[in-house]
């Protein structure tokens, strides 16, 4: 039986030749072929469609040697090789999928009763010409049938190969339903739930789809999603922002570009960019607004892009390969992607191919290794920020910080305004969520929303926050619940502290604050006010130890 199948490859190898493509011009008039191929197998891979290669090799992989060989029979095209060949190591060949650093998946374009047959002919056409060659695959998913093959011609050839497997989780939303779906993860859903909710409060909250005419908002988004990370992934430099440019202005049955946003009051807080194609949903990327932090507004987004794709029909959210733990939170299923490394027998090659396998081992363990990853990603990225941008104040209040996460003494002063009517007219107006969105501080005007206090100012200014049942100093970690006729103000102009007292009193209210033992002049500020000192407190932490002494 084995003999009969070389049999067979043999005969139909002898009426199998190739073509060689080097220029897009050339591969214009297979566009037909190469889509009625993917059409006819069902083909779910975005990056693999002739739109995204084409785009692709338009504008990104202009500088790339790309050679695409086309396997004909009897004439017509039955198979598509999308390669980059270039020469490295002393005229060593060395070949790889186009899109490396762009496409999570590749393969061979081919029927399924041709790939076999194509594979072994033009591998075995690429050892006639090149004596020396190594073959770098990337993105080879196994559940489909290219990764197969070039394992079967490696092990039936003896060639010299390994296999490295990435994990590639997703959700198949036909092996369960929406509400089984929603039952699973319904404690995450309740979550999100709360603070999609919190923030509806705040103001008016959509998720809709953007055009390719509002990419630009997405790219800002990114801009500012990664400023203080490490980035490798090149989203918004300008080429690749021609290119998703011109990927979402393609008019396709098989391929589209889809984005979509979770705005605050008309302002991007969040977007996805998803590949569709059949009837996968390839989630590409995702991003939100670092001051928009606490409402997780990425994790908002991403759950209605996967109740978009379900409601949509699509049967497959893709979640792309890699060990990101959200990516676990949601999956169904798990596929794995592969590299596939294969050389001819001579010993430059294979010294070549083997430093290549102890290099990605050992790069692989490290970005398997998520904390790891997160710590130079997060916290170098911060720090190269930090380094760049801060100032004399920022140095020292950063140097108080780590201190203090090891020996901190805090001693506070609660000092209380008595509760009565006054009258007159208001003096400050309360600011809104969407007032704030242009201010500099927003970051820190969000967080005090998030934690439930209200803002009060004259017009784009603010003068004072307050909060009605909660007491706080966020510098000592230290907070209590307020009386129900008290409220508590903090971060204050003390040259309108009078006002501010007789706004708040307005309402039949006690006022109280906490003032730092040290800061003798805001002390001195709020007994002229009217304020008198009802407790001391004493906070004293030694690493994980902490004491709380109340006087």
């Amino acid at each position: 039986m084995y003999g009969d199948d070389n049999g067979k490859k043999e005969r139909y190898s002898k009426l199998l030749t190739y073509k060689l493509i080097t220029t897009i011009e050339a591969l214009e008039p297979y566009r037909s072929t190469w889509s009625t191929i993917l059409e006819r197998e069902h083909n779910d891979n975005p990056f693999i469609e002739y739109e995204w290669v084409s785009t692709w090799w338009t504008t990104l992989g202009t500088h790339d040697n790309v050679e695409i060989y086309v396997v004909e029979y009897q004439g017509v095209a039955v198979a598509f090789f999308p390669l980059v060949h270039t020469v490295r190591f002393g005229k060593v060949h060395h070949f790889g999928f186009l899109g490396q650093g762009f496409a999570t998946y590749m393969e061979v374009v081919a029927e399924k009763n041709w790939l076999e047959r194509s594979i072994d002919f033009m591998l075995k056409e690429l050892s006639k010409k090149y004596r020396r060659y190594l073959m770098v695959l990337h993105g080879l998913l196994e559940s489909k049938n290219t990764s197969q093959e070039l394992e079967k011609f490696a092990i039936e050839y003896q060639m010299p190969h390994s296999i490295f497997r990435t994990v590639t989780p997703y959700i198949d939303f036909q092996s369960i339903t929406l509400d089984n779906f929603l039952q699973k993860h319904r404690k995450k859903f309740k979550s999100l739930k709360r603070r999609e909710n919190k923030l509806k409060l705040l103001g008016h909250v959509a998720f809709q789809e953007a055009n390719h005419h509002h990419l630009q908002d997405m790219f800002t988004l990114f801009t500012r999603r990664w400023q203080k990370k490490i980035d490798k992934s090149g989203f918004t430099e300008n080429q690749t922002r021609l290119f998703y440019e011109r990927l979402a202005k393609v008019s396709d049955k098989a391929l589209r570009v889809e984005v979509d946003s979770l705005q605050f009051e008309g302002r991007w807080i969040a977007f996805t960019i998803d590949l569709c194609c059949r009837e996968r949903n390839f989630c590409l990327a995702m991003g939100h607004e670092p001051d928009f932090n606490l409402f997780g507004p990425g994790r908002i987004i991403e759950k209605e892009n996967m109740l978009k794709a379900h409601d949509v029909g699509y049967r497959y959210y893709d979640l792309g390969s890699g060990y990101e733990p959200y990516k676990f939170e949601w999956y169904t299923h798990i596929d794995f992607t592969r590299k596939f490394v294969m050389s001819t027998k001579g010993t430059k090659e294979r010294v070549l191919r083997s430093w290549m396998v102890l290099r990605d081992r050992l790069k692989g363990q490290l970005t398997n290794n998520h904390q790891l990853v997160k710590w130079k990603r997060d916290r170098l990225g911060e720090l190269r920020y930090f380094m760049k941008h801060a100032k004399i104040k920022d140095w020292l209040r950063a140097s108080v910080r780590i201190i203090q996460r090891f020996l901190a003494v805090h001693i506070l002063d609660v000092y209380i305004a008595e509760q009565k009517y006054a009258f007159g007219q208001v003096n400050f107006q309360e600011v809104s969520m969407k007032d704030i969105t242009e201010m500099h501080e927003r970051a820190n005007y969000v967080s005090s929303f998030y934690r439930g206090y209200r803002l009060l100012g004259n017009g784009d200014q603010i003068i004072y926050k307050r909060h009605d049942k909660i007491a706080s100093e966020e510098a000592a970690n230290y907070s209590y619940e307020l009386a129900d006729n008290m409220s508590y103000i903090r971060e204050y102009d003390s040259q309108q502290l009078v006002d501010i007292i007789a706004d708040v009193q307005r309402e039949g209210r006690a006022v109280c604050t906490i003032a730092p033992w040290f800061d003798r002049k805001r002390r001195r500020k709020l007994v002229q006010a009217g304020f008198r000192k009802v407790e001391k407190i004493s906070i004293l932490q030694l690493f994980k130890w902490r004491k709380i002494y109340q006087f």
